[in-house]
C-alpha cells in the first residue's frame, strides 16, 4: 500500500500515460530544465539518448560541488548549465562538464517556530533565460549572471509562515507554485500563478477557507496543455473545524489560464492523520496511502495501489518514513514508478505499476528510505536512498543494472540530461551530506 501521497493522475492514468508519450516539455537538447523535466511532471527526460540498460553501469562519479548545506531539489540541467538550491539559502549555478561554479547568489533562510531555519528545499525551473526559485519567496534570477530580475512574497512569512516546499512549474511564460508552511500552525494552502517575466501576480486560488490553515500544496502542480488543465495535490487541514474542508486532502483540476475550478474529489475528508497528497500530480498522483489514479475525462477513479503501511505499527499520524516521501512517482512507457517507506522495516519499496490498472509489474524491498523522487530516461529507473547510494533498474523488467558507492544520505530527485546524472545530498538539519553529485558514463575500455 502506498502512504504518503495519491497519484493524482487526475484524470489519468490512462491519460497520464498518453500525456507520457506525448511530453514535449522537456528541453529539445536534452534538458532536464525542472522538477518534473516537463511540465506533465512525470520525471521522464525522453531526449536522453546515452543512458540505456546496456549503458548504465559504465556510470562513474565524474565530479562533486560541496554546497553550504543539504540539496533536496532536482537539479535543473539546462545546456552546459547546472542549477542547484541548498537549505542554507543560497543558489548556485555550475558548470555541466566539470563542477566548476559559475555564479551564487543569497537568498538567505528564515526562521519558522518552533526551532525550523528553512533556506531552498525545492528545485529550481530554468526556462527562457532565468532561473526560478521557491523558498520563503519566489524569485527570478538571470541565468547568466545570477542577479535578481524579480522577487515576490505571497502572504506574510513573518506572521503566517507561509513557505514554499514545492516546487515551481513554468510554463507558457506562467510561474505555478503551491504554498505550503514552514510551521504547519497558520499558514493558508493555496496556488498561486504570477507572470513569469515580471511576478506579477495573475490569480491565486485558496484550498481552505479564511478560517482554516492547511490544505497545503507540498508538490508541483502538473499542467495538461491539450486541455489547459493545472492539476493540483493538497494536504490535510491543520486544525479542524466545522464546515466546508472540501479542498484539502484533495485532487483539484484548476482552469491554468483563470485559475478557475474545474473540479475537485476529495479523498480524505477531515483528515486528522496528516495523509497529505504529496507527490505532483503528474497526471497521476501519489500520497502518503498510497498511489491513485483517476481518469480526466471522466473524473473516475481508477485505481489504487498501497504498498506499505500508511502509518507507524503503533497508530497515529502518518510520518515520513510511512508510505511514499518527497513525491517518489516516476512514468513512462505505459508505466508509473513508485516507491514507498516501511517504516517497521526501515527500508523502502520500489515498484513499477501498469499504468492503466494499477497491476504490479516489479516490486523490490530495499533497506533503505527513500526521501527523495524516482526519474526515469533511456529505459533505466534511478531512485537514490538515506543509505547513500543512487539505484538503477530496467524500467521493463525491474533488474537491477547499477548502484553507486555509498555516500551522504541521499533526499533529491536525480536529473538525467546530457549522458549525465546528477543528484544532491542531505537535507540541512535533518540529514547530514551537502554535495552535488554528477556521474557519467566512463569511455569503453579498448578492445586487443
Amino acid at each position: 500500500m502506498l502512504s504518503r501521497r495519491s497519484f493524482l493522475a487526475s484524470s489519468a492514468v490512462i491519460a497520464g500515460a498518453t500525456l507520457l508519450s506525448r511530453r514535449a516539455l522537456a528541453g529539445e537538447r536534452d534538458d532536464w530544465p525542472q522538477h518534473g523535466c516537463g511540465a506533465a511532471e512525470t520525471r521522464h527526460n525522453s531526449g536522453e539518448a546515452a543512458i540505456r540498460p546496456e549503458s548504465v553501469a559504465r556510470l562513474a562519479l565524474r565530479w562533486d560541488f560541496e554546497a553550504g548545506s543539504g540539496i533536496t531539489g532536482t537539479p535543473a540541467v539546462v545546456g552546459e548549465r547546472v542549477v542547484v538550491g541548498s537549505w542554507d539559502g543560497r543558489v548556485y549555478a555550475l558548470e555541466r562538464a566539470s563542477g566548476k561554479r559559475l555564479w551564487t547568489f543569497e537568498a538567505g533562510t528564515r526562521g519558522y517556530p518552533p526551532d525550523r531555519r528553512l533556506g531552498i528545499s525545492a528545485s529550481p525551473a530554468v526556462s527562457g533565460g532565468s532561473v526560478f526559485v521557491a523558498c520563503d519567496r519566489l524569485i527570478a534570477l538571470d541565468l547568466e549572471r545570477g542577479r535578481v530580475r524579480w522577487e515576490r512574497v505571497v502572504g506574510d512569512p513573518e506572521r503566517s509562515f507561509e513557505y514554499f516546499w514545492a516546487p515551481p512549474l513554468v510554463h507558457g511564460g506562467r510561474l505555478y507554485a503551491g504554498v505550503s508552511s514552514g510551521s504547519e500552525t497558520l499558514t493558508r494552502g493555496r496556488i498561486v500563478c504570477v507572470d513569469a517575466a515580471t511576478g506579477r501576480p495573475l490569480w491565486t486560488f485558496f484550498t481552505v477557507p479564511a478560517a482554516v490553515s492547511g490544505g497545503a500544496v507540498i508538490a508541483p502542480p502538473a499542467l495538461d496543455p491539450r486541455s489547459a488543465a493545472l492539476y493540483v495535490a493538497t494536504g490535510n487541514p491543520f486544525h479542524l473545524l466545522a464546515g466546508n474542508l472540501a479542498y484539502s486532502s484533495s485532487v483539484i483540476a484548476l482552469d491554468a489560464a483563470s485559475g478557475a475550478l474545474r473540479w475537485a474529489d476529495q479523498v480524505h475528508p477531515h483528515a486528522t492523520r496528516n495523509l497529505d497528497l504529496n507527490c505532483p500530480p503528474m497526471l497521476l498522483r501519489g500520497g502518503k496511502d498510497g498511489i491513485r489514479a483517476w481518469d480526466r475525462e471522466t473524473r473516475k477513479k481508477l485505481w489504487h495501489v498501497q504498498l506499505t503501511p500508511a502509518r507507524p505499527p503503533a497508530g497515529g499520524e502518518a510520518l515520513p518514513t510511512t508510505g511514499p516521501e518527497a513525491g517518489p512517482t516516476a512514468a513512462a512507457g505505459g508505466l508509473v514508478f513508485f516507491a514507498s517507506n516501511n517504516h517497521a522495516d526501515k527500508g523502502c519499496a520500489v515498484a513499477a505499476l501498469d499504468a492503466g490498472s494499477g497491476e504490479i509489474r516489479w516490486l523490490h524491498f530495499l533497506p533503505a528510505f527513500q526521501l527523495g523522487p524516482l526519474s526515469v530516461a533511456g529505459g533505466v529507473v534511478f531512485l537514490g536512498l538515506t543509505d547513500g547510494k543512487l539505484r538503477a533498474w530496467s524500467a521493463a523488467e525491474g533488474e537491477l543494472l547499477w548502484e553507486s558507492p555509498a555516500g551522504p544520505a541521499i533526499a533529491g530527485g536525480p536529473a538525467i540530461a546530457h549522458g549525465m546524472v546528477f543528484v544532491g545530498t542531505g537535507a540541512g538539519q535533518f540529514l547530514p551530506g551537502r554535495k552535488l553529485l554528477a556521474f557519467a558514463l566512463a569511455s569503453r575500455p579498448a578492445c586487443g
